[in-house]
């Protein structure tokens, strides 16, 4: 699997981090495999595993159904398969059935919406119509819940007053379940109410009551600048820092921003993030941590590498050698960063390459085990998506206060 994986696997990923829904890619079986072992890994559906192995179009994998299209098919078309997938995947509890083509089936063509109709499921039924193959994966991600959203808008949807919705989140990102959990009990304490998590464990009910959020809370902007736009135009107003939360700081930004936009109390919520941030740094003055002047370099999201590389500077005076950022930044973040940098005369980091024997190199969890283990680097932190060998079986998230704790216990502590 790429290092960088692209907006191919960001489209599959939308629809598989949707608790009710199921994707059928039309294409031959190699482009699944590895998708459908992501798919159980990212996100466990609470509804089980429902197919028995070797069930037709399913195989050895209970998700991410596959037409397995042959050679011939690329000649003659295809349409038999779709139309006998959709009809095997249409017998299980699906409320959405989404259908993506693989890279080589998006040029042969197949009607894959007349299948939907001789199946009777269109009103269940949405066809991704570009593959996002070598686009990035935030792109992927974000314009197939978009088109989500345009299937799903329900008709004259109601604004309830102290509600949000979160945009931004993926399944793919690092210990999203955490990430939820927190927000939800930090708005929870501000009195308001998170009614659907777009893309990472909502229902599709979550989805159509989703259009009666009085604003949304974007937590990545990266993976919600089409989604958050189609909302914004339908009256759901985004509320962002313009980066992740990231850091005790940036959450705390983040609860602050939305108080004031909502108009409601945020003190019980920042008394939340306090309480972490105190142990962190009653923890960090009982013993000589030495993290100043150590190194550090970032791989990741623009909204994330801008807060994470501010907060490691600000609070433990550690240094950023090389910051290299995933395509299709948020340009916001992206001038943040540059200006930051450049303040501190830095400004050379950015892009720069990984030094040998950097300290610290935040990064996908297989890079950072790989470069870890070669020596290249004195500790590699899994900070995203790919990390398939690691499994957080502790809260693990970057995003929040928990994220702040995780990330120290990483830079911290040797094992």
């Amino acid at each position: 699997m790429n290092a960088k994986p692209d907006g191919f696997i960001g489209a599959i990923m939308a629809i598989e981090g949707i608790a009710d829904a199921d994707i059928v890619l039309h294409g031959p079986n190699g482009c699944r495999k590895n998708l459908a072992v992501l798919s159980r890994k990212s996100y466990p559906k609470p509804r089980g595993e429902t197919v028995a192995a070797g069930t037709p179009f399913y195989g050895e994998f209970p998700r991410v159904p596959c037409t397995e299209v042959t050679p011939p098919d690329y000649i003659y078309g295809s349409y038999n398969r779709i139309t006998a997938a959709l009809g095997r995947v249409g017998l299980g509890d699906s409320n959405l059935i989404a259908v993506s083509c693989s890279p080589g089936m998006s040029l042969i063509g197949d009607d894959c919406w007349k299948a939907v109709v001789e199946n009777e499921m269109e009103d269940r039924a949405v066809i991704l119509d570009t593959s996002f193959a070598s686009e990035p994966l935030c792109r992927g991600f974000d314009s197939t819940l978009a088109d989500v959203v345009r299937a799903l808008e329900p008709e004259g949807a109601e604004t309830r007053e102290g509600t949000v919705n979160l945009l931004g989140l993926s399944v793919l990102q690092k210990d999203w379940e955490s990430v939820v959990d927190e927000f939800r009990k930090l708005f929870s304490a501000m009195g308001l109410e998170v009614l659907c998590v777009l893309g990472a464990g909502c229902t599709v009910a979550d989805i159509r009551e989703s259009f009666s959020a009085e604003r949304n809370v974007v937590l990545c902007p990266e993976y919600s600048v089409e989604t958050s736009t189609f909302y914004d135009e339908r009256g759901v107003k985004p509320i962002s820092l313009g980066h992740s939360p990231v850091g005790f700081d940036a959450t705390e930004g983040l609860v602050r921003l939305v108080g004031n936009e909502m108009g409601t109390d945020c003190a019980k919520a920042v008394s939340l993030v306090d309480e972490y941030r105190r142990r962190a740094f009653s923890r960090l003055s009982a013993v000589d941590s030495g993290l100043k002047g150590k190194t550090f370099a970032i791989e990741t999201d623009a909204s994330v590498a801008y807060p994470l590389a501010k907060w490691l500077f600000e609070s433990f005076s550690m240094v950023p050698v090389s910051i290299n950022l995933y395509e299709s930044g948020h340009w916001d973040a992206v001038e943040s960063l540059t200006g930051f940098l450049g303040g501190l005369g830095l400004g050379d980091a950015m892009g720069a390459d990984v030094p040998e024997g950097v300290d610290y190199l935040l990064c996908d969890g297989n890079s950072a085990t790989i470069a870890e283990a070669a020596g290249f680097c004195g500790r590699g932190i899994d900070i995203r998506f790919p990390s398939i060998t690691n499994v957080d079986f502790r809260p693990s998230p970057i995003f929040g206060a928990r994220g702040a704790m995780y990330l120290l216990d990483r830079i911290v502590n040797p094992f």
